[in-house]
């Protein structure tokens, strides 16, 4: 049985849309880590920020994906790094649309590995806010 889209929406899945958070506005991977209270993912991007790179605390707060890990879509030859330090707040329903547009956006869902980085990063976060690290690993525990 094909899933809805909505169904595929779920903590610990990878998808690529068009982010209007970046600078300038653009297409990025995103892993979503909550769907409830509301949509938040961490993007990945193709390198840290000069400011990540100078800072440990924010260093610490990047993790190393890459092809390698089974993320086939990553094909930059230097590993990306999922930035855990920003939870972009997503319309659930601007989500949907993009995927309805285009299905190939829905990517696979993360290791183990990877999530258990996740949430060893965001219980010892310094940059998130608490409120909004709790709803993190609360959706990546039950999903």
């Amino acid at each position: 049985m094909i899933q809805s889209l909505e169904e595929l929406i779920v903590p610990g899945r990878v998808l690529r849309l068009f982010c209007s958070f970046t600078d300038p506005p653009k297409e990025k991977y995103v892993v979503i880590v909550a769907t409830d209270p509301f949509c938040l993912g961490f993007p990945i991007n193709s390198s840290p920020t000069e400011l990540q790179q100078s800072k440990k605390h924010l260093r610490d707060e990047l993790i190393v994906v890459a092809k390698a890990d089974g993320y086939a879509f990553l094909t930059n030859p230097q590993p990306s790094v999922l930035d855990c330090t920003l939870a972009a707040d997503f319309e659930f329903d601007e989500v949907v649309a993009q995927l309805t547009q285009d299905s190939s956006r829905v990517l696979r869902i993360i290791t183990d590995e990877t999530r258990a980085n996740i949430v060893e990063v965001v219980k010892e976060s310094m940059t998130l806010e608490g409120g909004i690290a709790k709803i993190i690993l609360k959706n990546l525990a039950v999903s």
